[in-house]
């Protein structure tokens, strides 16, 4: 067990800066997204059919964007042990690369549970002081399931790139190596959809509505949804054993 936490806490002290830094990032932009609140916004009164309120899930998805991607982003501890040529070390020091890949996901989890209870804390603060409790399990289950499915992808960005870091030995071939990890790294966005291009929505030759509007209202419909939420917890797991096995590989001894 002390081999663990101090395996976690190498990791986590040599990263507290970039953590730091995210921490402060995501709090400005959650004080900035909730600031309506202190001003009264939601208390304003109604006209027509539009409530203040109607942008509370805009709000809070923003906010909760912002945490999952912050929460599952590359750390730079593999970059920065291949540039002071700790890796290389490290094959001779105790620690087994299973103890290691352990270890790092361990310090993953702790990222994604910190920023995940955040979000949450901060859609609490919604439901409470805009009087939004009405909604408070549906409101809930969009930021969970936003935050899950968010996390997955940028998981499945990190895996690609630690996969493709982990044949680098030195600082050239980490320059060179780092480029096709981010050229890797937007070939899974663009596969999985997330630039999809600017091409202009289609129209319904039937109805005149949006065919986008359209799906936008089966995707709103899919995120609040607690299936939704039971299939990401599983894709959640299945990716974190991946993270490990990634990170096992990443860690073992490679002969020159």
């Amino acid at each position: 067990m002390k081999m663990y936490s101090s395996l976690v806490y190498r990791e986590l002290r040599l990263t507290r800066k970039r953590f730091l830094l995210m921490l402060i990032l995501f709090l400005l932009l959650a004080l900035l997204m909730i600031s309506p609140i202190f001003f009264g916004f939601f208390s304003m009164p109604v006209e027509g059919e539009d409530s203040p309120k109607d942008v509370i899930p805009l709000f809070v998805g923003i906010i909760t964007l912002t945490g999952s991607l912050l929460a599952g982003t590359n750390n730079g501890i593999q970059k920065a042990d291949i540039s002071s040529g700790w890796k290389r070390y490290s094959f001779i020091l105790p620690p087994t690369a299973k103890q290691q890949a352990l270890s790092d996901l361990l310090v993953k989890l702790c990222y994604i549970l910190l920023f995940g209870m955040l979000s949450a804390a901060f859609e609490l603060i919604y439901t409470v002081a805009a009087d939004y409790t009405s909604y408070g399990i549906m409101l809930y289950i969009y930021m969970l399931n936003i935050y899950l499915g968010v996390v997955c992808v940028v998981m499945l960005v990190d895996i690609a790139y630690s996969y493709i870091m982990m044949f680098a030995n030195d600082k050239n071939e980490l320059k060179l190596i780092g480029i096709l990890a981010f050229v890797g790294a937007g070939v899974i966005l663009k596969v999985l959809g997330l630039f999809p291009g600017f091409n202009k929505p289609e129209q319904s030759a039937d109805s005149g509505v949006l065919i986008s509007d359209a799906a936008f209202s089966r995707f709103e419909a899919l995120l609040l949804s607690g299936k939704t939420t039971l299939c990401l917890a599983a894709a959640f797991a299945v990716i974190c054993a991946l993270y490990f096995l990634v990170m096992w590989r990443s860690h073992e001894r490679r002969e020159p």
